[in-house]
């Protein structure tokens, strides 16, 4: 299978859209049912300088995404990921792919220390495939997602750029 990862681009919105609502992926995902094409397409329009995005590719399709925000002040040493994949690319190496991608530009190019995701009890193998690339649960933030008609809690976790862990009193 030849995955190519590239920076998002405009024209993939209608892609991301159809990814983020479909039905094993949705409710992952933060986003609200109403959500529309163009809403996607004016935050690509508007990722930020400090925002960065990559989509993968298969046969010349959008089959995932991922993206990063750099925090700014004393926590520019940290960033917020995401991630999504096409329910029927799921455990496909599309996920592993994008995150390899992610932390070589977290690690080796924005030189950050820590990166962080929330992950939701719901979504057990996005947890074990997190862990694999070295995050740690760090705590759970009960209720914090409405999801289905019920709260669902959030697994907090975070990651060390490998030999950086940062000492704190």
């Amino acid at each position: 299978m030849e995955i190519s990862i590239r920076p998002v681009e405009l024209t993939d919105a209608r892609a991301i859209h159809r990814i983020c609502t479909q039905d094993k992926v949705f409710p992952n995902m933060i986003f609200l049912p109403s959500m529309r094409v163009e809403m996607m397409e004016n935050r690509i329009k508007n990722l930020q300088q400090n925002e960065y995005e990559f989509v993968a590719e298969y046969n010349g399709d959008v089959v995932g995404f991922i993206g990063l925000a750099q925090r700014t002040g004393r926590r520019s040493h940290v960033g917020d990921l995401f991630i999504a994949t096409d329910s029927a690319y799921h455990n496909k190496g599309i996920g592993k792919a994008l995150l390899t991608k992610m932390l070589d530009l977290a690690d080796n190019w924005l030189l950050l220390e820590r990166v962080e995701l929330g992950v939701l009890e719901t979504n057990p193998t996005a947890k074990v495939l997190y862990e694999k690339f070295g995050f740690k649960v760090e705590g759970v933030k009960k209720g914090n997602i409405k999801a289905n008609g019920r709260f669902v809690d959030e697994i907090m976790m975070g990651r060390f750029r490998p030999g950086g862990e940062i000492q704190s009193s």
